[in-house]
């Protein structure tokens, strides 16, 4: 599904605060104290391996539906709400700039990057939400469930009007 790819954008911006500056501030240290550049090299190594690992992780993201169940997966966070055929439960689609008081405003547990809003926040209307916003997106599935609430990055539905589940 588009809507779980990450931009190049979000990926070179994790780079730049990853590796480039911190192996620049320890290069810049290095030289002005007349040190060896031994530990920039080695700065350099850990920095890369870091950046491997967090790209790794926020590159894992998927929707799936298992049974009655509707499991998301952004990056290091994971939420699933159960229940989603009853009659109390509701699932709505909304263009992503009509959300409303269901806009994410506050990260509570959550990453807020261009193009990522992964995690668990605040909504406008003061209620704690998962939200899976990545990438750009002109459709925005609102999912609640008893007291679980969703919201999730483009249209969850297909065609025929049933549930998809991506991968």
């Amino acid at each position: 599904m588009n809507a779980l790819e990450i931009g190049w954008q979000l990926y070179l911006l994790l780079f730049c605060l990853v590796v480039l500056l911190p192996v620049f501030a320890v290069w810049l240290f290095c030289w002005w104290r007349r040190f060896p550049l031994r530990p920039a090299l080695w700065s350099l190594v850990g920095a890369t391996m870091l950046y491997m690992v967090l790209s790794w992780g926020i590159g894992s993201n998927s929707v799936t539906l298992e049974e009655n169940r509707l499991a998301l997966q952004a990056g290091f966070y994971h939420a699933q709400i159960d229940n989603i055929g009853l009659a109390s439960s509701a699932i709505h689609v909304l263009p992503q700039d009509k959300l409303g008081e269901y806009a994410p405003a506050t990260a509570v547990n959550g990453i807020r990057l261009p193009g990522y809003q992964v995690g668990w926040y605040l909504l406008q209307n003061r209620k704690l939400a998962f939200v899976m916003l990545i990438g750009p997106q002109q459709e925005v599935s609102l999912v609640r469930s008893g007291e679980m609430t969703a919201v999730v990055g483009g249209n969850l539905f297909s065609q025929s009007g049933r549930i998809v589940a991506a991968h």
